[in-house]
């Protein structure tokens, strides 16, 4: 960035940039959620589909339960149905069952990602050179080459040898933001 606009990032400390693009900070659009409160997001979301298909929850009921949810879940309150129940457009094209995919592909990369840090020790190097030719050939091999020939629950047992496990992802999260704001 320095290289790039050296006019606008010349003073600033690489440490801080990286704090200051990291911020975690509760949202109420989904879309624009930080990735430490995103499965939020998406835990609202899922609890409110549940409820529909149980006949636990009503549609009607719908702008209150959502604005309860965020309140419980992220600690901020919709003041408009755009900001709330009506952000997403899922629903509105009948689209139901599919917000809990996107938090299980955050549980699948933080996976992958734990065992190619293990088959590839210097990857923070590949990585700060930009040279991703290995990553990728990796992902081609291990995963991009079978397509849907596996299901996920099979895929992820042959990458990384185990079933899986949200462990990864709450790891990476906790040393991740750790780092950032030095607890």
């Amino acid at each position: 960035m320095q290289q790039f606009f050296p006019e606008q990032f010349s003073s600033l400390d690489v440490e801080e940039f990286y704090r200051a693009v990291n911020v975690v900070e509760p949202t109420l659009i989904r879309v624009e959620a930080d990735e430490l409160t995103y499965n939020l997001h998406i835990i609202v979301r899922y609890e409110i589909e549940k409820g529909l298909m149980e006949g636990s929850m009503e549609v009607k009921d719908l702008p209150q339960i959502w604005n309860a949810k965020m309140e419980e879940y992220l600690g901020i309150r919709p003041t408009s149905y755009e900001d709330g129940v009506l952000q997403d457009i899922h629903w509105s094209m009948g689209g139901f069952g599919y917000f809990p995919s996107y938090s299980l592909g955050n549980l699948y990369a933080a996976q992958f990602a734990n065992t190619l840090r293990k088959e590839f020790p210097h990857l923070d190097e590949i990585v700060a050179k930009g040279d991703f030719l290995e990553i990728r050939e990796w992902l081609r091999e291990k995963i991009h080459q079978y397509g849907r020939l596996y299901s996920p629950k099979e895929l992820i047992m042959r990458v990384t040898g185990e079933e899986l496990n949200a462990n990864y992802l709450v790891e990476y999260l906790e040393q991740k933001y750790s780092n950032v704001y030095k607890l």
